[in-house]
């Protein structure tokens, strides 16, 4: 088994991850701020070092005597801290000091539409990440995943905040974008067997679930299961744009900022509906199936 050092094993995606390697029987080392969130890992044999994964000092240390390194630190919104620094400098960071630390590779997990373009500042963060880590010089693989849905946080927590807003539940467009959701727990399985996996190495793989649907249809999921019975508007995303950006200014934790209401409009598609079945060799779960059962009640 290997020596693996994971960076962001906290968070929503994080804690699915960390599980996995560690059912995996990989050596865990894990980097976070706040070690109390990362007790039930040490309880299961990871070694907990703490520091940022944005200093290099902390970063290099965490990567002494480790073979591979996963990355899933990232951030949608500019507080506290600025998506470029994070979702750019982050790579380019970790890049550097893998290599210099002498790690074989890096996965790195990104984000399905990742581009560089001026109207959405998250998926160009993202993109230039995936850059950053190119130029590094080790090898990498970047894992791109479209909506990963899960039991808690995510796509949840929009979707549990909105629909308590106001007598009609909003959606932002036609509703009629394209998503491919894949369960949190597939996506973890992806990750984990990406690492140290040749034929991955120096590429960008895109995954996503067996299904692809309308994002209205995966609001739907959620009002089903949650037997919501509030009417719909669908309101184009222009309309919202001045709104959020306002509330983005006076608000903490908007619900939605102008950038993540583009986004919304964009496709988030893989390759193709068996890309976790081309390069892992197994199907992913229909969360079409998935989500009645588990979004039938909120988890606190």
């Amino acid at each position: 088994m290997a020596r693996v050092l994971l960076l962001g094993s906290t968070g929503f995606f994080g804690r699915a991850v960390t599980h996995k390697i560690l059912d995996a029987g990989h050596q865990l080392r894990v980097l976070v701020r706040d070690p109390m969130k990362a007790a039930a890992y040490k309880v299961r044999g990871a070694q907990v070092m703490t520091g940022d994964a944005l200093n290099p000092a902390a970063v290099n240390q965490a990567c002494q005597g480790v073979e591979h390194v996963v990355s899933l630190v990232a951030v949608r919104r500019n507080k506290p801290q600025s998506m470029f620094e994070v979702n750019a400098d982050g790579p380019r960071v970790l890049g550097q000091v893998a290599k210099a630390a002498g790690a074989k590779s890096v996965v790195l997990v990104s984000a399905i539409g990742a581009r560089l373009d001026q109207k959405y500042k998250y998926l160009t963060s993202r993109w230039m990440g995936e850059q950053e880590l190119a130029k590094s010089g080790i090898p990498g693989t970047v894992l791109r995943f479209s909506l990963v849905l899960a039991e808690d946080g995510g796509i949840l927590d929009f979707f549990q905040r909105t629909s308590a807003f106001g007598p009609f539940v909003i959606i932002p467009g036609d509703g009629k974008t394209q998503m491919q959701p894949i369960l949190r727990e597939d996506a973890a399985r992806c990750v984990v067997e990406a690492i140290g996996k040749a034929d991955l190495l120096g590429k960008i793989v895109e995954l996503g679930g067996p299904e692809v649907v309308t994002s209205e249809t995966i609001y739907d999921w959620f009002l089903k299961a949650r037997g919501i019975k509030k009417p719909k508007l669908h309101v184009p995303a222009q309309l919202l744009t001045p709104g959020a950006a306002f509330m983005e200014l006076v608000q903490v934790d908007p619900i939605a900022t102008p950038d993540e209401i583009a986004s919304t409009q964009l496709p988030n598609i893989a390759d193709g509906l068996d890309s976790v079945t081309a390069h892992f060799g197994w199907r992913p779960s229909a969360p079409s199936t998935w989500v009645s059962e588990h979004w039938k009640k909120r988890i606190k």
